[in-house]
């Protein structure tokens, strides 16, 4: 498997090997092209109000990693996990004993069902009373009228006063059961309630046991790393013990000791910008400056959240970050791109566009603030800088502002079939490359004779080369593009190498050209 490179290239070195491949065949069109004007890109010199900053570092921490606890008191069995194992929502961690919880549930719902039973047949009971309460009632109605009439006999003579009498006896007779039957109504509705209430109790508890049952199993919430572990010997946890820690995706922030002084001059919903350890510019916001002051240092802990996505150098506990906190009053200060910047031995310069003429100028740098770069001297405000183009260029070089064309490497799958590329399923596994990049000296022939130059695999970036490479395979062969930006525009190297423990050979073509052809170069090389 070959790793996603890029290709690194001191600027001599690279000068002398790409142009070395090109120049031969082209030096006349070149020439040319260099008498109208090499067409550049320029960008204003700007004077913008900005606080000045100073660097403090800072490293990265997991910001307040979900917690997963035990839910019972009870035995528990980790499964085979690390701490620095990656895990997905819903895999589990641990699983508690569930046994005493097994036999709650049984009884509770041989409890539920005999409650159940009870309160069917008490219903059967009260409907039982409810008709027989209306049957006395009709009685109560035919006994009631019979007892008026024959008092009225009675007073008439036509029946005696002692069979009257009789007839207000069964009246009060009824009506005594239907006192009793509405007080066995009563108590049977009395019943039935308070069962119900065991009923609603214990179907509340079934449904807890069950949900305990599901929490005995603990599963990770989210998707993340595990950066703590449950370490008791005895196997038994307590509920609302930890039993792991898991920082999020999204769990990083950076922490600073910032000095009292400067705390004024953070605010909440301002960008604070930094740097990664790879010079990887990044934004910060302020979460929260704690209240306990380190009066060694007069200082307090200060943590920042990420405001855009978190790049894959910070994601790791201690990643260290260079943030630039504001230090002092408001300044005025000159800014311009950073594609305008060329390292040289000893400093950094940039071409100034000066009435069609390229003018080297020395620069000191500030902070880096979002793809723009504070320069402290050489530059005056309004000037033009040279951002594009600038590759290559002499002191005194003829330019003319311009539009440079962009051009698109194409990709693994727009190669595919053709024998410079592989298919996607061909393509390398992205990996790190060693920080001891092999170097080769290469070797190629023009219409001048041999050419050669140093020619560099680095894990590092480059002058030219702000994206890693992608490198396939096929037919134990490697392939991969790199674009290079020349006077007459950008061209497109496409390199097919078959590489031995100490040696390379292979094909490099050309393309893009001016004139549309392409141009096919062999190559050997040589460790160094």
């Amino acid at each position: 498997m070959y790793p996603q490179i890029k290709i690194g290239l001191s600027r001599f070195l690279y000068i002398v090997v790409m142009l070395g491949l090109v120049f031969p065949l082209f030096s006349k069109y070149v020439f040319a092209q260099q008498n109208r004007g090499v067409i550049v890109q320029t960008e204003r010199v700007q004077l913008m109000t900005l606080p000045n900053l100073i660097t403090i570092g800072g490293a990265v921490i997991a910001a307040n990693p979900v917690a997963v606890t035990a839910s019972l008191t009870a035995k528990i069995k980790m499964l085979d996990l690390q701490i620095g194992d990656m895990v997905s929502a819903g895999d589990v961690i641990a699983q508690q004993d569930t046994s005493e919880l097994e036999h709650q549930l049984l009884v509770h719902q041989s409890e539920l069902e005999t409650t159940q039973n009870e309160i069917a047949s008490l219903r059967v009971n009260l409907d039982f009373e409810t008709s027989l309460i209306l049957l006395v009632e009709e009685q109560i109605t035919l006994v009631r009228k019979r007892a008026e009439y024959a008092k009225k006999l009675a007073q008439s003579n036509a029946i005696s006063l002692e069979d009257a009498e009789n007839a207000q006896i069964s009246l009060n007779t009824v009506r005594q059961q239907l006192i009793m039957r509405n007080k066995t109504l009563t108590e049977i509705g009395s019943t039935i309630r308070q069962l119900e209430l065991t009923e609603a109790q214990l179907s509340f508890t079934i449904d807890k046991l069950k949900q305990d049952l599901k929490n005995a199993t603990l599963t990770s919430p989210v998707n993340g790393q595990i950066i703590s572990l449950f370490a008791e010997q005895s196997g038994f946890a307590r509920e609302g013990d930890m039993i792991a820690k898991i920082r999020t995706e999204q769990g990083y922030e950076v922490e600073i000791d910032l000095p009292v002084k400067y705390a004024s001059f953070l605010r909440p919903n301002e960008p604070i910008f930094a740097r990664t350890q790879n010079g990887e510019s990044i934004k910060l916001l302020l979460r929260v400056i704690l209240p306990e002051e380190n009066r060694r240092t007069a200082s307090r802990i200060t943590r920042l959240h990420f405001l855009d996505e978190v790049p894959e150098v910070a994601r790791s506990n201690g990643a260290q970050i260079d943030v630039l906190v504001p230090s002092s009053t408001i300044e005025e200060l000159l800014v311009i791109p950073q594609d305008a910047i060329v390292p040289v031995s000893g400093g950094h310069i940039v071409f100034v566009f000066d009435e069609g003429v390229a003018r080297r100028q020395a620069v000191k740098l500030g902070s880096a603030i979002d793809g723009a770069m504070i320069i402290t001297s050489g530059l005056q405000p309004g000037e033009l800088v040279i951002t594009r183009g600038n590759e290559g260029l002499n002191d005194g070089a003829a330019v003319k502002q311009g539009k440079i064309p962009t051009r698109k490497v194409p990709s693994a799958e727009d190669r595919a079939g053709s024998d410079f590329g592989g298919s996607a399923a061909n393509m390398a596994v992205p990996t790190e490359l060693a920080e001891d990049a092999r170097s080769w000296l290469l070797k190629w022939q023009t219409n001048r004779g041999e050419q050669s130059g140093i020619f560099v695999l680095s894990s590092k970036a480059s002058l030219y080369n702000d994206e890693p490479v992608l490198v396939t395979k096929k037919n134990e062969k490697i392939y991969f593009d790199t674009d290079l930006v020349l006077p007459f525009g950008i061209i497109t190297l496409s390199f097919a190498l078959s590489p031995a423990p100490d040696s390379l050979n292979g094909t490099v073509i050309l393309s893009g050209l001016p004139n549309g052809r392409e141009v096919e170069i062999d190559v050997s090389g040589s460790s160094q």
